[in-house]
């Protein structure tokens, strides 16, 4: 038999439905005619094993008779026939993202679902519903008899993101399609939002529009209700999961925005939604509850709100976890992508162990994987090296963490080189390569540091150009890290020039959207004072360091978890840039109010900040050693303190700390006629000596 012919799609079906008993095919075909034939034969081959078959052809069903007439089917295989007609439309116009979240419920089927599509539908299907799409276990190509042996085989082409690029001019067209139906007399608000509203906001989002989207959102509010008032728990019974999927949209659409407080409310509706969902038993959405949870741990994450996100983190997992035992192929990559944001917040927990251990499960996973999949999962598999390593930096193994990193860079070189639109995986590569520019800079190897740093703002350059209102900011941010590098190299003129840069681009982007962008403003004005010290320039530098500390107080009094490190940070700054200058008094009273901050942060998370509070006591010692070296002793003393016990465990994070801080105790104590306390120094000195840093 020939590959691709009707004899041969009939025994290669027959084959692996007998073999598997459950899972999920996809058949392209190019005539009514030949498909006809093929599923006549595989009906009688399969009603010969005593198999029950049935046929499902749903083009003009709702999306919730579909989904409810697959998981009520008793057959042993299920033929669905064309439900592309569906999922796109007569016209191919209408949004199919919605499946996505139901497909829990159409993999929940306890048999073998045979779909049937068109070639050109089934490449539309593999491009848009990539989440979906993976489920498929197996594909054959269907060819008429006179193509047989002329044709390449047609594979299901499933592009390697997790999300695909939206079309903005779709995007307006749903949207003036929504209008129209807002304005009809009796038309239901809440189908409106559910069909037309919320795919609008979901294609601006992934056209990188989000100033689109929110203004999508007000019009559509005046035209048809907000969204908040219109969908109510009411619409249960006839909608379910739309309901969950346009509160998870809107809170993606509010944190572009950097509306943070409505990001967190909407997903926080949509957890409820689903958590009322899965108690009342209205159909399956253990897996919309836990992508619900994971989305809200993100956004408390964001908010500052560590043990909530920890527990909303750790509940999406523990329901991973349960489906990905009982239906591998579908929900393992959703367990990996939930072990990788637990362990992002663990991280900023300071329990880098316990991230370690989930950002190593879901490596894992995701190299378990790709040995079925190889290209499938690749940019998650990225995303996971990033957090990795990351995690390995902070737990001062830079070798381990640069070498994610490289990897990381490797993957998506190769997906940006591969992909016939390279914008959809350049912007993680210039990520990755600023990540792997930090990573070799914590090597010390800061002239290969600095040039990959300069490729990420090539990268990002290039980018910002093609789409200004998404990549803007990543631009700015490379470009902070390129100043940082430049000002370590001495080389203070380009840091300058660089820093400047940033400042620049991101003080259009505040007037903007002042609560997005005034944190990473923030962290460029303290770079920018850092660099114009050097050059001696410190009235300038004073300047720049007085404005930092302004707007990250503004952000800490709104957000204290979120932004109180921060201003730790750049209040300790402005200290020494006040020293510098001989304002001893201000300097003092900054330098006591970072220790403060520090001391307050280190008693609810030791692990995290213990590290920034031995740097604020070094830098106020530093400014009361010339007036009072015993005070100072003090302050060095209790820093030393807390760093000895770390060093052996955190050599890279507290080594360069520790040196000058002993060298300003030693100098103090010869200021003040006191003998050191060499009970202190004596392991610490030992442990230096071990480790080759003395």
């Amino acid at each position: 038999m020939t590959p691709g012919s009707g004899p041969w799609v009939v025994r290669s079906l027959r084959d692996w439905a007998l073999g598997v008993r459950q899972g999920m095919a996809l058949v392209t075909y190019r005539s009514g005619a030949s498909r006809a034939l093929v599923l006549h034969d595989l009906t009688l081959e399969l009603q010969a094993a005593k198999w029950k078959t049935e046929t499902l052809e749903c083009g003009d069903c709702t999306a919730e008779e579909f989904v409810a007439r697959i998981t009520r089917s008793e057959a042993d295989v299920l033929f669905v026939l064309d439900p592309d007609r569906l999922l796109f439309g007569e016209n191919g116009d209408r949004s199919p993202f919605w499946v996505n979240f139901q497909r829990e419920n159409l993999v929940a089927h306890p048999g073998v679902q045979i779909w049937w599509m068109l070639p050109k539908a089934a490449i539309r299907f593999g491009q848009q519903l990539p989440d979906l799409s993976r489920f498929f276990l197996l594909r054959e190509d269907l060819k008429d008899e006179g193509l047989v042996e002329r044709e390449p085989s047609l594979e299901l082409q499933i592009p390697p993101g997790n999300r695909t690029p939206g079309d903005p001019a779709r995007a307006r067209d749903l949207l003036q399609r929504a209008l129209r139906a807002a304005a009809s007399p009796g038309t239901d608000p809440a189908r409106v939002w559910l069909d037309l509203g919320i795919p609008a906001i979901d294609e601006f989002l992934r056209s990188g529009q989000p100033s689109e989207g929110m203004e999508a959102l007000s019009q559509l509010t005046g035209a048809a209700g907000a969204p908040d008032e219109v969908l109510s728990p009411g619409l249960f019974t006839r909608s379910p999961g739309d309901l969950g999927i346009a509160f998870l949209t809107l809170s993606r659409l509010y944190r572009e925005v950097g509306r943070r407080d409505d990001a967190l409310a909407a997903a926080e509706a949509a957890v409820r939604i689903y958590r009322q969902l899965v108690g009342t038993g209205v159909g399956t959405f253990q897996s919309d509850l836990g992508r619900a949870l994971n989305a809200l741990a993100v956004e408390l994450r964001k908010t500052g709100r560590r043990e909530d996100a920890l527990e909303r983190a750790e509940e999406a997992v523990h329901i991973y976890r349960g489906l990905a035992q009982r239906q591998p192929d579908a929900f393992t990559p959703d367990l990996a992508s939930s072990l990788n944001t637990l362990g992002a917040i663990l991280r900023d927990a300071g329990r880098q162990e316990e991230a370690l251990e989930r950002a190593g499960e879901a490596l894992h996973i995701y190299r378990e994987l790709a040995n079925k999949r190889p290209d499938a999962l690749l940019p998650d598999q990225a995303a996971s090296l990033n957090t990795l390593s990351a995690v390995l930096g902070s737990l001062g193994r830079p070798e381990e963490a640069l070498a994610r990193a490289e990897e990381a860079v490797h993957i998506y070189r190769e997906l940006a080189r591969q992909h016939p639109d390279p914008d959809v995986f350049l912007p993680g590569l210039a990520m990755s390569l600023n990540n792997l520019g930090i990573g070799l800079g914590n090597l010390g190897r800061w002239e290969d540091a600095l040039e990959r740093t300069e490729e990420a703002v090539h990268v990002y350059r290039g980018l910002a150009q093609r789409h200004p209102d998404a990549l803007s900011p990543d631009l700015a941010s490379s470009l902070n890290t390129l100043t940082a590098i430049l000002t370590i190299l001495g080389r203070y003129a380009e840091a300058l020039a660089r820093g400047e840069e940033a400042v620049y681009i991101q003080r259009k982007l505040v007037q903007l959207r002042p609560e997005v962008f005034l944190p990473a403003l923030s962290g460029s004005l303290n770079n920018v004072a850092t660099t114009l010290s050097r050059l001696g320039r410190p009235d300038e530098a004073l300047e720049y360091a007085r404005e930092a500390v302004a707007i990250r107080r503004q952000l800490a009094r709104k957000l204290p978890d979120a932004f109180l490190p921060d201003l730790g940070m750049s209040v300790g700054n402005l200290a020494n840039r006040l020293s510098q200058l001989g304002n001893s008094k201000e300097a003092l009273t900054s330098s006591e109010e970072a220790v403060r901050i520090y001391q307050q942060l280190a008693q609810e998370h030791p692990d995290a900040f213990l590290p920034d509070l031995a740097k604020a006591l070094g830098i106020h010692g530093s400014i009361v050693a010339k007036d009072h070296p015993r005070e100072a002793m003090a302050s060095f003393e209790e820093a030393i303190r807390l760093l000895a016990p770390l060093m052996s465990e955190l050599p890279n994070a507290t080594v360069p700390v520790i040196l000058p801080i002993l060298r300003m105790y030693l100098q103090a104590a010869q200021a003040a006629s006191v003998e050191p306390d060499m009970a202190l120094l004596g392991p610490v000195y030992a442990t230096l000596e071990k480790l080759g840093a003395g």
